[in-house]
């Protein structure tokens, strides 16, 4: 990873007993051959919660990251994610906030 590479630190909660399914779900969709998909991916189960992930993604660079994240061919697997999110007041529970690297090993 290298300093100023765009990403998200991203939350989800999925419903109870579906934590697998989510992991799962969100493994295969780094594996699709996007062109412009994360380059440096980190999938994590919050240690008091199965249902919990975060997710850290890193992206080549600032013109792969918004190709990602304006491809209308994602919206329906993405869609599959969304199914998957708890909800509160009827909105999902999911956090997502851009990133960009600073520092790493």
């Amino acid at each position: 990873m290298k300093k100023g590479q765009p990403g998200v630190v991203l939350r989800f909660q999925a419903k109870p007993g579906k934590g697998d399914e989510l992991f799962k779900l969100i493994t295969d969709l780094h594996y699709t051959g996007d062109p412009d998909e994360p380059v440096d991916w980190v999938l994590s189960r919050d240690a008091a919660d199965p249902d919990v992930m975060w997710a850290f993604e890193f992206y080549r660079d600032q013109e792969s990251f918004d190709r990602h994240y304006s491809d209308p061919t994602l919206d329906k697997p993405h869609q599959r994610v969304f199914d998957l999110l708890a909800e509160e007041d009827g909105v999902d529970s999911s956090i997502r906030v851009s990133v960009h690297v600073v520092a790493s090993s």
